[in-house]
């Protein structure tokens, strides 16, 4: 897992997951829309797949790229381990402020 976070700080690799979240893409249709050129994006495509994170098919002379959704679950599944702290956080700082924010409309005149 703590490898996909490491794959996941490169924003040339977050903008290829952002661009494959709707599909399946060619990487011409990656290079267009990351606006980055062939090399980097070939590059970058070749760790992702490498990792486990893209899948490869062939169509023709045509590469198409897809997101493997297994390492990202793992990481979302811990992730959401913590949301639950997070959540309360939130919470006790909604109620800390809301407790002021009383205090000071009674001080009001």
């Amino acid at each position: 897992m703590a490898d996909v976070f490491q794959l996941l700080a490169e924003p040339a690799r977050r903008d290829l997951l952002e661009s494959l979240r709707e599909g399946e893409r060619s990487v011409s249709e990656l290079v267009e829309s990351t606006r980055r050129s062939q090399s980097s994006v070939s590059k970058q495509l070749r760790i992702l797949r490498e990792s486990g994170l893209l899948a490869l098919r062939s169509e023709g002379r045509k590469h198409l790229y897809s997101i493997q959704g297994q390492p990202l679950r793992e990481v979302s599944e811990w992730l959401a381990q913590y949301e639950r702290f997070w959540q309360e956080g939130l919470s006790r700082m909604d109620r800390a402020l809301r407790r002021e924010a009383d205090a000071l409309a009674r001080r009001k005149p």
